[in-house]
């Protein structure tokens, strides 16, 4: 009986030590350099049979990586499905997931035979949380005049979309044939790292104690912190990041949140 409960005691304190360790070597796992992995997507597509028609196809295919492969195309959630029909003209935005996180995306161009019709589209930021974005359509080609749609919505006359958040949008351009074209585009807040996110991690995160050199990840190396982005994020929404300093301010957690939803781009 004595032995029983000594191994209890242990067992709880064991449990103890671990939910109340600070900032130590074993706070954190060790990121997947996702830049490294050997993930690679291929894909086979067919282009729709005329213009107007939504018969186009495209079947994707991951390899390498840590497997158990998930799909995604333009801004539809990801899942095992692998194929994609009835899709019309356009350029989309195929991505593969793999068990490990690691994506990779390539960009299809589905054309329709009969048509020169083309357009670019030209992306102003959204600022953090708010909606300042706006995109300016260019339309090439095919019979005017154009009509344009964002998300499938109304055609109308206007080029021009403003009022717009951070996000993923379907544009589409409709000539006078009939003939279309889509495209899908990210609107980014435009928070950077260089000055925005850097000075808060510098006076917070990357200093003595807690990820710095000798035993945490650096927080003083960019592509840790790239590595980290989705964790550093989640934590500083939660609270529970800084770990022995100050709470953040809201607008420190919300420009990091921005630069993470962004891409966590080297900006």
């Amino acid at each position: 009986m004595v032995y029983d409960n000594l191994k209890c005691l242990a067992v709880v304190l064991w449990i103890s030590v671990f939910l109340f360790t600070g900032c130590s070597s074993n706070e954190d796992p060790g990121p997947i350099d996702c830049e490294v992995s050997t993930l690679e997507l291929s894909f086979a597509s067919s282009d729709p049979t005329s213009c107007g028609a939504n018969d186009g196809s495209i079947i994707a295919a991951g390899n390498g990586g840590d497997g158990s492969y998930q799909f995604a195309l333009d801004a539809q959630p990801f899942g095992m499905n692998s194929s994609f029909s009835g899709l019309g003209a356009g350029i989309y935005q195929l991505t593969v997931k793999d068990k490990s996180g690691c994506e990779r995306t390539v960009s299809i161009l589905l054309k329709s035979p009969d048509t020169s019709l083309a357009a670019t589209v030209k992306v102003s930021d959204s600022g953090c949380n708010t909606t300042n974005g706006t995109l300016a359509i260019t339309a090439t080609g095919g019979a005017e005049p154009y009509s344009y749609s964002l998300d499938n919505g109304t055609l109308r006359a206007s080029n021009t979309f403003y009022g717009l958040g951070k996000g993923s949008y379907l544009v589409k351009v409709t000539d006078n044939t009939g003939c279309s074209v889509t495209q899908t585009v990210n609107v980014l807040s435009g928070i950077k790292f260089s000055t925005d996110v850097k000075k808060i991690i510098d006076t917070y995160c990357a200093i003595s104690g807690c990820h710095m050199e000798g035993g945490n990840i650096s927080f003083k190396v960019f592509e840790n912190i790239q590595k980290s982005a989705s964790d550093v994020k989640a934590r500083t929404q939660s609270g529970n990041m800084p770990k022995n300093g100050p709470k953040l301010q809201q607008a420190d957690i919300d420009a990091i949140a921005c630069w993470v939803d962004d891409g966590a781009l080297d900006n």
